[in-house]
């Protein structure tokens, strides 16, 4: 699970299980084991099926259009007509 975390670019475990579920792949484990494993093949076409940014860029892409900021509530619009009127 610590090889899908750094490939996925997660910082959590809880992140891997929650990209895992949501694509379809099977989490494993031997009885009597506490250690978690995933079918390298299953993986590999979810992740190609998927072709997902980075969390950082995910992020991003949900504020912004094209470059230029689009304020969402309405404390973001009164804290972004502050700010251009400086």
């Amino acid at each position: 699970m610590e090889e899908l975390k750094k490939d996925l670019r997660y910082r959590d475990l809880r992140s891997v299980r929650r990209w895992c579920f949501n694509n379809h792949v099977g989490i494993f484990s031997d009885v009597g084991s506490k250690w978690r494993y995933v079918l390298k093949e299953e993986f590999e076409k979810a992740k190609s099926r998927c072709s997902m940014p980075s969390p950082r860029l995910r992020r991003k892409k949900m504020h912004t259009s094209s470059g230029t900021y689009i304020p969402q509530g309405e404390y973001e619009k009164k804290f972004l007509s502050i700010f251009t009127s400086i």
